[in-house]
Parts: structure tokens; sequence; C-alpha cells
């Protein structure tokens, strides 16, 4: 779009030079868009004027200027001046009152605000509810004159507050990865904040072999809570471990969503409240992640290549032949597994890529299953009633009870 169609839109449209330089956004670098648009209506204010000197003043041209001069251009406003013709500028047509002399007012409140928040926070992210009428116009010139170069209100709006909220408090504003969010209304100026959560991405392992169900067991999430000052704890796991299992050699990937927190401590700051703690649970090699790492993880939780530890009860005794025959046929095998609920039967195949065991002792028998993450262990020890094809007990020819299972790895 040429510039000299600014002077297409200003005769139609009064615009102040915010919102017009907005309209040329993407032209010239080193200018913000009062700025830009300033220096445009410059430019196209020298330009009637080197056709006045050359052709005469005209109607046409005289029109330009009281357009120019209505739009709020100074210089316009006093050449009419100097020719005894008063022209007063009216209301911009896309922000009315020049919304934008009001940019300090709204940096102070937001600034207040994150103060009365009572915590730390390294950076913020900022945003705006802009009334639809002032979207809608100036949608409507950028349609009418199609515009290519423009940038939205909302956008000049956030970076100019952003930074003067950023002067005020010396923090960097984040679009990214902010540690509070805050939005401002324009129409009304209220301030709305939110304490962003924090993500830390850990690998946690279940020392201890729980008999009465998996409710009891005991997270370090007050630990946390206290590192971070913060409300509460979310856990999001990579995966489910079945019921009574240990959970031991490099554990498995959790992430925990810490909800509003007040301090932000450095990784290992954290760990070092985490040593030592009696629990169920012990969490390692602690990260900050964002929060679509959460997605990711579950995402990924299929294709987890998992080694469970099963020790078993079987029917009859097993043979040195019978383990060798499990350890030929179980070599990268497909397992299908079927789940009911109600009406609904639902289908998953699994693999199972390598399987070894040996006998304990009697018809106690240990097994080395090494396998897809979403496989059911105990039904492909079992068999699960029908449902678990190949499985151990299926392959043997008789029933086998596992009473306990341990995962000892997860490669993820």
């Amino acid at each position: 779009m040429s510039i000299e169609r600014a002077m297409d839109i200003l005769r139609k449209y009064p615009l102040c030079n915010h919102c017009l330089g907005r309209l040329f956004a993407r032209l010239g670098t080193g200018l913000d868009n009062e700025e830009r648009g300033r220096a445009i209506k410059d430019y196209l204010l020298m330009r009637i004027h080197e056709r006045i000197l050359n052709e005469g003043l005209s109607d046409e041209l005289l029109n330009d200027i009281k357009a120019l001069a209505m739009s709020g251009h100074e210089p316009s406003i006093k050449f009419l001046s100097n020719m005894g013709i008063n022209v007063s500028p009216v209301k911009c047509y896309v922000c009315g009152d020049n919304i934008f002399t009001r940019l300090n007012e709204w940096a102070d409140n937001i600034a207040n605000s994150l103060r009365s928040l009572g915590i730390e926070f390294r950076s913020f992210r900022l945003g705006s509810k802009v009334p639809l009428d002032i979207l809608s116009r100036e949608l409507s010139i950028t349609t009418e004159f199609n515009v290519s170069s423009a940038e939205s209100i909302k956008r000049e709006i956030n970076r100019e507050l952003g930074k003067r909220v950023s002067a005020i408090l010396g923090v960097p504003f984040n679009r990214e990865e902010p540690d509070v969010e805050v939005v401002i209304d324009i129409n009304t100026g209220s301030v709305e904040t939110q304490v962003m959560p924090i993500y830390i991405l850990a690998r946690y392992r279940k020392v201890h072999r729980l008999v009465n169900g998996e409710g009891q067991v005991r997270w370090p999430i007050d630990r946390v809570m206290q590192a971070y000052g913060a409300k509460d704890v979310v856990i999001h796991t990579g995966g489910e471990d079945p019921m009574g299992t240990r959970v031991l050699g490099n554990g498995r990937p959790v992430i925990l969503q810490v909800i509003r927190p007040s301090k932000r401590p450095g990784i290992n700051d954290v760990y070092a409240l985490l040593r030592d703690s009696d629990y169920d649970i012990m969490l390692d090699n602690l990260s900050r992640v964002r929060a679509s790492a959460v997605i990711r993880m579950k995402a990924r939780v299929r294709d987890y290549v998992i080694t469970y530890r099963v020790l078993a009860i079987t029917d009859n005794p097993v043979t040195d032949d019978n383990i060798k025959s499990l350890r030929d046929y179980f070599r990268n095998r497909q397992v299908v597994q079927v789940f009911r609920r109600g009406r609904r039967v639902r289908r998953r195949v699994s693999m199972v890529y390598e399987l070894d065991g040996r006998v304990v002792r009697g018809r106690l028998v240990e097994f080395l299953v090494r396998c897809q993450g979403n496989l059911y262990i105990r039904g492909f020890v079992h068999g699960g009633f029908g449902d678990v094809e190949p499985s151990i007990a299926g392959t043997l020819g008789f029933g086998i009870r596992p009473i306990e299972v341990d995962i000892l790895g997860i490669s993820d």
C-alpha cells in the first residue's frame, strides 16, 4: 500500500497519529506508531504545500489540509490559521478520545495491582480487553482500503503498556513463559491478575510396596508447597502403576503443577527440601518445564519401554524348558488386550520385546518382562480371564497368580 493512500483514508476518517501509524506498522524501522503516524502527516502536508506552490491553492488541496488538521495534525492547524482559517481536531474515528493518552495512568494501575499480589515474580505477560466497536471500526478501514501493512490496536496497547509497566517494576515483559499474567479492560480501567503455575518435571520412585491400595501413597507435596509458598500442587504422571507396584530404577516421569506460587526458589533449593524425607514417593532429576510438557508426556506414555519384575505362584511346576519356550515365544510378540466396561469393548495392542524368568523355589517363579508402556502386566501374566492373548498362563497351559510387581526401569 502506497503511503499516498493515507490521504484517501484521512479524507474519510480522522485518525490520531497512533491509529494512522498502525496502518503502516510494517513499514519503516525504529519508529513507534505515534511517530510513524505523525511523520506520515508531515509528509502529506509537505506534498500538498509543494503542489500549492506549483499549482496554486485549490479547493481540493485546501480540503486535504483541513482533513489533516481535523485529525489533530498541529502543523496543518497552524498552516490554516496563518490563512485565517480555524479548524479544530475531532475525535479519532477508531479510538475516540485518543485512548493512548491514558497509557501512563493504566501502567501505574497495573503495576500497583501486581505489587498488591504480595508474591515474587520475575516476568509478566500483559493483555487487554478492547471494546468491540473499536475493533470493528479498525477492521472496517483495513478492509475498505485493502490495508496489508497494519497491526491491531490490541497489539499496540499491549506492547506500549508492557514497556511502561516493565520500566516501573524493573521486571521484563515475557509473552511465552510469564510468572504472572495481567489483563486490563480499557473500557473500565479494571485490572485482572493471575499467578501462573510452575511446572516441575521429575522422575519419581515408589520405594514401598503398599498392601492397602494406592490411596495410601504419600507424596512429598507438602514439601513442594512449602518451597514455593503454593496454594496446591497437581500431579501429572506419565502413565499409571499397577496396584501395589514399586517403581524402582530410574523412576517414572511426573510433572508437578504448582498452583499460585508466592515464591520462586531455584530447583536446587527445592530439591534440598526433598532429601531425606520419609515418604513413599522419592523425587529426583527436577527441572522447570512449560505447561505444554504435560501434553507431550501423556502423549508418549504408550511408547515408553518398561521393564517389569513379576513374582508369581504357578499352579504347576515350571521347568527350565518352559522358561526357554516363553523366552523364544515372546520375543517381539504382539499382545492383544480386551477391556470391557458395560457394553463397551475396547481392544489394545501392546508389544512384548523380551521375557525371561527363573524358578525361585517350588512353584514360585520370577519373570522379567520388557514391554511397551501400555501393557496390562498382571493380565499378561494370568491371562485376564481370556481377555489377554497371548499370555504367560495361556502359553504354559496352567494358572499363574502374580503376587509382586516391580518396575525396574522406564525408557521414555
